[in-house]
């Protein structure tokens, strides 16, 4: 699955019906674009720590390194001070990151969440430009930020 695949799928929701949106396309249109956002950050933790699909690389050791994002960890890794060390890009990635799964939280689990076209749309719209930008990062800083997400330090022994 492509992250932009994704976006597209979250604008579809936004417009395919005329008039006022109904709350649950809003509501999965704002997922959606959260999924989105995963989707361009396991990728780039899996592309980073195992290699893209043009380099040889064992496919089972990369959708293990995709799969092993954890959304709550990475949230708090872009949470984090540390983050600002990180070129601009990607700190912008990972505001957007932890903006977009707070808000999915309220769009799946409260039901009187209420969302307006606009501001889903440029929720999306803001997605698609983060993404665009962590894929075009330095590769330095791309491998870099898959080590910060995808390393649990806290579960570490010494």
């Amino acid at each position: 699955m492509n992250p932009h695949d994704l976006v597209v799928a979250a604008l579809i929701l936004t417009s395919h019906y005329p008039g006022k949106p109904r709350q649950v396309n809003l509501k999965r249109a704002l997922s959606t674009a959260y999924y989105a956002m995963l989707n361009a950050l396991s990728r780039n933790c899996a592309d980073s720590l195992v290699g893209t699909a043009g380099a040889r690389r064992s496919q089972s050791a990369w959708q293990q390194a995709y799969r092993s994002i954890k959304h709550r960890y990475a949230k708090n890794q872009c949470k984090m001070y540390e983050i600002s060390g990180f070129a601009e890009s990607i700190q912008e990635f990972a505001g957007k990151f932890v903006e977009l799964q707070l808000k999915r939280h309220q769009a799946d689990y409260n039901p009187s969440y209420r969302l307006t076209r606009d501001d889903v749309y440029n929720d999306i719209e803001t997605a698609a430009m983060v993404i665009q930008q962590l894929q075009e990062s330095d590769p330095i800083e791309r491998t870099g930020f898959a080590v910060w997400i995808a390393m649990d330090r806290e579960s570490s022994t010494d």
